[in-house]
């Protein structure tokens, strides 16, 4: 009797059918959206869309974008995430509209932005959607001035002394990099943005500090399914309350020392008295949603996107002058002529005179850019004026790094690690948006410096 209950009779195989020839349907129906269009796209798959290399694990994200934008020619293509349209640009003139000239009506990253699955993650100005993001970008932009960032030089050389120290000491051993960059980055975003000595780089054992930074970052399933949905599943995130990552110990660290500084006075010319001093500015004004949670979430933001990106530039860099002693040796002699002993000073602006090494680390962003993509989304719809083509409200629209800084009509041997090719600077690459590991136009990065001379 149970056994017959379980086999299913004929209207419930009929009904069955029904569902999965109306899912088929609309799953087609969805994935024809480029066709419709006459946009060449990438080929779907079901529920992983044109990511399934991705998804697989053949290829890193940013890689496989580079791959699909070096497939097709013309000035966009089409792809499918989760069963959603997006338009990835290849030309560098559209990405110029849609980020610079027509920005009004791209003024959003499509990343999800919910304050109640994630306080921090909500009001970072990453994230933040306009116009609120707008108000806390204004107050932000004097923190990362030339004279600001020359007032915390000092914390920088400390920071640096202990690093030239811990190589000494480990002279003729092997050392890892990118551990070696991550220690350095730890100590001097922790003095800079938490006003504390993280001390990373006492032998053993590894600090608190130090191994919450490390395993904020550490990449587990967990983690690549909050990530992926924060980038392509917003209303999921909504849905389970997903945080991004787990910030807790990081926000009581900066509340110690946000209640030491305000008991005390203290002052450090770090970005913890910046900070403080633009809630206190706009503390009773119309403009007060600098608050202290704001002020929190901009330190966890600036801390974790300048631990991780310059620690993988730094990594990436001395990478790259290893395999090419050639760099190496004209990158030593250019240091050597601005500090031809130790009697010259390291100061903030003979910094300034490494041409070279600014040439170096340019090239090193190009091959390693900090991000994948650029992301926006179309707030109404919009024609692309060189084509004429309507991009509907609601549509994500993505820019692959990888694609254009590797694309040969704009760099000469693109594979080929080659400083020289930034001999005359990279503004008038900006301009062409054929250069962007800082973004481009008012979304760019924040610690991107708008008056570089190269």
């Amino acid at each position: 009797m149970y056994l017959n209950s379980l086999v299913p009779n004929g209207t419930t195989l009929v009904i069955l059918s029904l569902l999965i020839l109306l899912c088929y349907i609309y799953i087609n129906m969805i994935h024809s959206y480029w066709k419709r269009r006459g946009i060449p796209y990438e080929k779907p798959y079901l529920l992983t869309g044109s990511l399934w290399n991705v998804f697989s694990g053949k290829r890193q994200i940013g890689k496989h974008f580079g791959d699909l934008y070096r497939k097709f020619d013309g000035p966009y293509f089409g792809i499918y995430i989760c069963g959603k349209p997006y338009l990835v640009i290849r030309s560098p003139d559209i990405v110029k509209d849609i980020t610079v000239r027509d920005f009004s009506n791209f003024e959003d990253r499509t990343f999800a932005c919910d304050k109640n699955a994630d306080d921090m993650t909500g009001n970072s100005l990453f994230i933040l959607r306009n116009p609120e993001w707008r108000n806390v970008r204004m107050k932000l932009t004097n923190i990362f001035t030339s004279g600001k960032i020359k007032q915390m030089f000092p914390l920088m050389l400390q920071t640096a002394d202990d690093l030239q120290h811990y190589v000494e000491k480990h002279d003729n051993e092997i050392v890892d990099v990118k551990d070696l960059a991550g220690k350095y980055m730890t100590d001097l975003v922790a003095k800079c943005f938490f006003g504390i000595d993280s001390c990373s780089f006492v032998e053993k054992p590894v600090t608190h500090f130090r191994k919450v930074c490390i395993d904020i970052l550490d990449v587990n399933i967990f983690r690549s399914f909050c990530m992926f949905c924060y980038l392509f599943l917003p209303k999921l995130v909504s849905l389970l309350k997903l945080k991004l990552l787990d910030t807790h110990y990081l926000r009581k660290v900066f509340m110690e020392t946000l209640s030491f500084r305000e008991k005390t006075g203290f002052h450090r010319n770090d970005f913890v008295d910046l900070l403080i001093n633009i809630r206190n500015t706009f503390a009773n004004t119309e403009e007060s949603t600098f608050d202290t949670t704001s002020m929190v979430s901009q330190a966890i933001t600036f801390f974790i996107a300048g631990f991780e990106t310059t620690s993988n530039l730094v990594g990436f860099t001395l990478y790259e002058l290893s395999m090419h002693p050639e760099c190496q040796d004209m990158l030593r002699r250019e240091i050597f002529e601005v500090f031809p002993d130790e009697t010259t000073p390291l100061t903030f602006d003979n910094v300034h005179q490494l041409k070279y090494l600014n040439m170096v680390i340019a090239e090193t962003l190009r091959r390693y850019p900090f991000g994948p993509f650029l992301n926006r989304n179309c707030k109404k719809d919009y024609v692309i004026s060189q084509t004429g083509f309507k991009i509907e409200k609601g549509t994500p629209v993505l820019v692959s790094l990888d694609g254009i800084h590797y694309d040969p009509t704009y760099y000469k041997n693109p594979e080929k690690f080659d400083p020289e090719r930034f001999r005359a600077g990279y503004k008038h690459l900006l301009s062409a948006c054929t250069y962007l590991p800082f973004g481009m136009g008012p979304r760019s990065c924040i610690g991107k410096k708008s008056d570089v001379k190269m």
